[in-house]
């Protein structure tokens, strides 16, 4: 059985949901191991449930929709990113809710690459358009990867700022690839294509409503380390992102407007929610996420005993896995925010625990 189609069938099974299956996929290794193994098998892994159980014992009735769903992806060559791989965007795949398999249309890497989310409302101000053109220039030295949802308003005026300023720019589709919408957006979306990636997690064929927004607004949240929001009402997509974000526990950023601006009330309702940074200038989102560091080697004699706080000890657990660790990795691994992280590991290095090294990699000493 091929990876594709042991996705798309694990993912059909009712009940399983994504966390379930994202659970069988790290127990048994891959997805198509899933379907090699014995139901007793299934049944030691906790939280799956009997009832569900008994709907994976019947998955051969369900195969021949997985092969011919995934033999039309292959054929319309969209490409895939599998749960569980280098490939798959890290920051999404501590995300309890991520998909087995993305599809997307384009060409990049996600290894060892920072990402940030930037949305905002899709009536925005000339104020909005001005910072968020500013941000993204101002973020341009860093070479982040610029996300967000392809709509009208700061969306586009991400994308296209992202493509002007050299950066690659991902798309989130609340959609397949049938369809672009809105459709005035079809040449910005083949732009993207070539300087970044259209992406989704929607089957091709999948009816389009606007209840689709949410489960596309999860990617936009999970996918990156930082998310901003420009402008935003008190209600809609972008606030539902925010939320997500949020919740992921990634850093999140508002940007303020005036008190009477309608269009900032979202922003001002995160930010009185302490839910997020208030953001003024881009050196903010460098700061936070660390990105300006330059530590300097010194020569510290490291102590033979050294007597580890309970926030040391959970970093050392992580290093006793792998000699050698990306900041991100911890991070996610960890549950902390990127900058929380980096704040410790900066304090770690001073007393000689660990070594800072290129790329936003530590080691312990």
């Amino acid at each position: 059985m091929k990876r594709l189609e042991a996705c798309l069938l694990l993912e059909s099974i009712p009940g399983m949901g994504w966390h379930r299956a994202q659970k069988m996929v790290a127990h048994f290794g891959s997805a198509e191991a899933i379907f090699e193994t014995s139901t007793q098998e299934w049944n030691e892994i906790e939280g799956l449930g009997a009832i569900v159980c008994r709907e994976l014992e019947n998955w051969k009735q369900r195969l021949p929709v997985a092969k011919k769903r995934a033999q039309q992806i292959e054929d319309l060559g969209i490409q895939c990113l599998f749960f569980g791989t280098p490939a798959y965007p890290l920051a999404l795949s501590f995300c309890a809710d991520a998909p087995l398999v993305l599809f997307y249309k384009g060409a990049l890497t996600f290894r060892d690459r920072s990402i940030i989310s930037i949305v905002g409302t899709r009536q925005n101000t000339p104020n909005g358009r001005a910072f968020c053109e500013a941000l993204i220039h101002g973020l341009a030295p860093y070479n982040p990867i610029i996300c967000s949802g392809l709509a009208r308003g700061i969306d586009i005026i991400a994308h296209r700022t992202a493509l002007k300023a050299g950066l690659e720019t991902i798309a989130c589709l609340a959609h397949s690839f049938d369809r672009i919408y809105p459709p005035e957006h079809r040449k910005d979306a083949l732009s993207i294509e070539k300087q970044g990636i259209l992406l989704t997690d929607f089957l091709p064929g999948a009816v389009f409503n606007r209840a689709n927004f949410p489960r596309m607004n999860r990617l936009i949240a999970g996918i990156a380390q930082a998310t901003v929001i420009v402008e935003s009402g008190v209600k809609g997509g972008s606030m539902n992102t925010a939320d997500l974000a949020h919740r992921y526990g990634r850093e999140l950023f508002a940007v303020p407007g005036r008190p009477s601006d309608l269009k900032s009330g979202g922003c001002h309702q995160l930010l009185l929610q302490q839910k997020t940074q208030v953001l003024t200038d881009p050196m903010d989102v460098v700061t936070a996420l660390g990105w300006n560091q330059q530590v300097k080697s010194k020569a510290i004699q490291k102590p033979l005993f050294v007597e580890l706080t309970p926030e040391e000890q959970q970093l050392f657990t992580q290093f006793k896995k792998e000699q050698k660790s990306h900041l991100d990795h911890l991070a996610f691994s960890l549950g902390w925010k990127v900058s929380t992280t980096a704040s410790l590991l900066m304090q770690m290095e001073m007393k000689g625990m660990v070594r800072a090294l290129p790329g936003k990699y530590f080691e312990w000493i």
